[in-house]
């Protein structure tokens, strides 16, 4: 990475700056009037020369003023982008979304989505992880009549799973009881996966089993334990892509929408965006795909227990960078509250 000066820095940080806030390329001139340099306008021609030779900015065509590189914007965001704390207003709303969706992984992330969205008017896409590979923790079973039961089965991050279960014949409430306490010693701890592969295995030295129900669970299994092999793509806010005047050019916004509705792209790109690290800003053409090449990416892990998912924030290559890069520390922010904790359900957001 390059290393500028003092004077080089700021005239870099004035046209990204302006960059941003204009879409238009920044003259010497304007840098000269609008910042506090207090640098002369030929001065500041010369510093841009440097920073153009060092591939920081370029002159898009003869007479315009600089535009940011991607090797701008990368020294921009690792070196000289301030930090922020997200507004009370932002956290209860990410409060709001945890206390309403209890529980319940699809309507969790769903809703993620649309208020990560929302908070930050780009594009929001959220990649569950593959729940089967999470750890089983309890199961519950309650009498719904005589020929249904209800089976509900938490996994070691506070998520669960109701499933209604019919039975042929009655079933004691000791019966139930005893079966109860059976599964949760034998399952305790195995993969998700594990279970419902090997079901019949796991249970098959149970000798009582006067009503059939071991039987109906043996059966079932495949559908008990049915919890998601794949990955599922939450995505909200194309919308909010559309707007961007970045995108005003049709044929360079639909590319990137064709791009977006492949299920497999949006994991490759989030995924391989944070391989490395937690949170990862991916800008231009580091994000390896043609189409995405005016775009930028901000993406973080999350854990439910002990699978991983991925959640980022997608939106023009300029956007990136605010006045207050409230946007970098959203995603990191969002599910380190929510599922970064021992208990996905009970955010310490106060502590953001």
């Amino acid at each position: 990475m390059e290393i500028l000066n003092t004077r080089e820095k700021l005239v870099l940080e004035a046209i990204v700056r302006n960059y941003i806030l204009t879409t238009s390329p920044v003259a010497s001139s304007f840098i000269a009037k609008k910042s506090r340099l207090h640098l002369s306008p030929a001065t500041i021609r010369s510093i841009m020369a440097g920073l153009e030779e060092k591939g920081l900015i370029y002159q898009p065509h003869t007479s315009a003023g600089r535009v940011p590189t991607t090797l701008g914007y990368r020294l921009y965001v690792d070196n000289m982008m301030g930090r922020t704390r997200l507004s009370r207003f932002d956290k209860e709303k990410i409060r709001q979304v945890v206390h309403e969706n209890t529980g319940d992984i699809e309507m969790l992330l769903n809703e993620a989505t649309r208020i990560l969205a929302h908070l930050s008017q780009q594009l929001s896409v959220i990649i569950s992880p593959p729940l089967e590979e999470g750890i089983f923790h309890r199961m519950d079973i309650s009498r719904l009549s005589s020929n249904r039961l209800m089976l509900i089965i938490s996994i070691k991050s506070g998520l669960v799973k109701t499933i209604v279960l019919e039975i042929d014949s009655k079933v004691r409430s000791e019966e139930l009881e005893s079966l109860r306490r059976i599964l949760n010693e034998r399952l305790h701890g195995l993969r998700l996966k594990q279970i419902r592969q090997k079901f019949g295995e796991i249970v098959k030295d149970i000798r009582k089993d006067e009503s059939g129900l071991i039987r109906v669970f043996i059966e079932t299994a495949a559908r008990i334990f049915n919890f998601s092999q794949d990955k599922e793509v939450y995505l909200t806010g194309t919308h909010n892509i559309l707007r961007q005047p970045e995108f005003a050019d049709h044929e360079k916004v639909s590319g990137v929408v064709e791009l977006l509705e492949d299920k497999n792209v949006i994991i490759h790109l989030l995924d391989k965006s944070t391989a490395r690290e937690q949170l990862n800003i991916t800008i231009g053409e580091e994000i390896g795909e043609q189409m995405m090449e005016n775009c930028s990416i901000i993406a973080a892990r999350y854990k439910i227990g002990q699978v991983a998912g991925t959640l980022g924030i997608i939106g023009p290559r300029a956007w990136i960078i605010t006045t207050w890069c409230r946007w970098w520390i959203l995603p990191r922010k969002f599910f380190r509250s929510l599922i970064m904790c021992d208990r996905i359900l009970r955010p310490a957001v106060e502590k953001m």
